[in-house]
């Protein structure tokens, strides 16, 4: 595979920080432009947008009749007017896309110049290219883009039926296919902040309904009141599918735990929708800690939906009586459903089967669970207690949650690169052993520290205490990597700094090779984590991580703090 093919393939499958890295390598002995352009979209998708314009104009300078570099450009101006919301980028992009379309007659840049006409105030000559644009398309019976294209052509053209007719074919051709429908959806989206775009358009390629599940295991051989018996398993299995239904459920993530996971996982399944499973840790003692009590049907069960649909490990490590890694995992589960959903503008569904008497609980492990599901009115709940035949609730009584040490605690992980000034790092790390919640371990490897913390908020605190203290004064330029990953990790509770070492270092340091300078970088685990305060984080995806133990990459996002925490 050429160089170019293989940049190509990377920026297709989604891996734009790899492409952004071989574009770079590549600079250094190749000028071909082909290499500029897709440097330029790498970094545009790779969530900085800025820095794709000031390179790209300065190529487009030197080739402003070259069609793809016009093309890409307008795109990056047209990203850049999305996230600031300035006519000045909207005007950039309109006339960048116009340019290229005088030149090529493609409709995919022609459409973008004939919207783009229409946000920066020109109604008059966005109408004449949709017209144009119409002109073009010969195959929107077939094709979903060209039927897409058309509908929106329409839709400028102030031509409701034929704009909505056109749109019900394109989506008729996605079928299943959330990427094509979720583009479709983000450009009317963005057309609905100017323009009257009616709600049945809207409708017609809403976005998948991403749903977030827990619930009670089954109950175990040896449990004195009954709260989830085998008898009552048909019952909840109908309510989840009802459930499911009427939520228009089409994306899942869930854990595989024997009772309500495994029944959730298996209506989506039966429903057609995507099944993402998680595991706090590995297979064979999750199914010994939460699976084989409940007998060897649910270990069946258990193996057809891991065999059949993608699975993530929080850590390939054993369990070795670490219940800290099942709260880990719920809220992993809880932020990524909505980072899934937030990329749609929308917000995900809580779907849960739990016990009223659990619920009523002060405190404790069910309580405690939803207490950071952040989108309190997006919760539906299923009642086991309703199925029960003939018994006598237990009393509840408030339950003190108490602390546990462990020799391998959950650790929020922060890896930064080290200044060249050695005054300046002796200033962080004093700074750092004096900080009000100092790092359970810290280590430094050649030019960069890693830091491990017990709570996300000291994590940020230290993120904060290296923008003061590494960035210097006066200089203009943010050049600051850091890099978050989270897990289990084991620790020396005798001596903070350590040689830290294993899987989960092994990622940190592999993702913070990708991380851009001036940015955050975080795995899925992390960023699911913040993204359960949507009023404090933003995130754009840019690749994807190998991690030890997964039989599937993380996928990486920036992080963009929206407020101070």
């Amino acid at each position: 595979m050429s160089d170019i093919a293989q940049l190509e393939n990377l920026i297709r499958l989604g891996h734009y920080a790899r492409a952004r890295n071989l574009a770079q390598e590549l600079l250094t002995n190749d000028a071909d432009l082909k290499v500029k352009q897709l440097y330029a979209l790498s970094l545009s998708k790779s969530g900085v947008p800025e820095a794709a314009q000031e390179y790209l104009e300065g190529v487009a300078a030197t080739h402003p009749d070259d069609a793809e570099t016009m093309g890409i450009l307008g795109g990056i101006y047209k990203e850049l007017f999305k996230k600031n919301q300035s006519s000045k980028f909207a005007i950039q992009s309109r006339d960048t896309y116009d340019k290229n379309f005088q030149l090529t007659k493609n409709y995919y840049t022609g459409i973008n110049a004939a919207t783009m006409s229409m946000l920066a105030g020109n109604a008059r000559r966005g109408k004449e290219i949709a017209q144009e644009v119409l002109t073009i398309l010969k195959h929107s019976d077939t094709d979903f883009w060209e039927a897409a294209t058309q509908g929106e052509a329409f839709f400028i053209l102030k031509d409701r039926a034929k704009s909505e007719d056109a749109y019900r074919r394109a989506r008729a051709m996605a079928g299943t296919d959330w990427g094509k429908i979720n583009s479709v959806y983000n450009q009317l989206w963005l057309l609905k902040h100017y323009l009257p775009v009616p709600g049945e358009l809207l409708k017609i390629f809403s976005p998948p309904v991403v749903v977030s599940f827990t619930g009670h295991m089954m109950d175990h051989p040896e449990r004195p009141t009954p709260r989830f018996p085998d008898y009552i398993e048909g019952d909840v299995k109908s309510a989840i599918v009802s459930a499911i239904r009427t939520l228009n459920a089409k994306i899942g993530y869930t854990s595989v735990a024997c009772g309500a996971d495994i029944l959730f996982a298996e209506a989506m399944d039966e429903e057609g929708g995507e099944v993402n499973l998680y595991l706090p840790f590995k297979q064979e003692d999750f199914i010994e800690s939460s699976v084989r009590f409940a007998g060897a049907q649910w270990v069946e069960r258990f193996m057809r939906l891991v065999n059949k649909h993608p699975v993530t490990f929080v850590t390939p490590d054993g369990y070795e009586n670490h219940p800290d890694l099942f709260n880990l995992t719920t809220s992993i589960l809880f932020g990524l459903s909505s980072l899934r959903s937030a990329a749609n503008h929308q917000e995900p569904m809580l779907l849960t089967v739990l016990s009223d008497r659990d619920l009523a609980k002060k405190a404790g492990g069910v309580r405690d669970t939803l207490s950071v599901w952040p989108f309190r009115k997006n919760h539906v709940t299923i009642n086991p207690d309703v199925y029960l035949k003939g018994t006598t609730a237990a009393s509840v009584d408030a339950i003190r949650a108490e602390q546990q040490a462990y020799d391998r605690p959950v650790l929020y992980l922060v890896c930064c690169d080290l200044d060249t000034d050695e005054k300046i790092n002796a200033t962080l790390m004093a700074a750092l052993e004096d900080a009000s919640l100092p790092p359970a371990a810290v280590d430094v490897k050649g030019n960069h520290l890693i830091a491990c913390f017990k709570t996300i908020f000291s994590a940020f605190e230290f993120c904060e205490l290296v923008t003061k203290t590494m960035i210097k004064p006066f200089q203009q330029k943010n050049t600051m990597r850091i890099s978050l990953h989270v897990g289990p990790l084991q620790i020396n509770t005798d001596n903070v700094r350590q040689q830290l070492s294993g899987y989960l270092i092994d990622t940190l340091e592999r993702l913070h090779t990708m991380t851009l300078a001036g940015s955050i970088y975080a795995t899925s685990l992390i960023a699911a984590i913040l993204a359960l305060e949507p009023q404090k984080y933003s995130f754009d995806y840019v690749d994807t991580v190998a991690s030890a133990g997964n039989t599937k990459d993380l996928d990486v996002f920036k992080v963009r703090i929206m407020k101070r925490i």
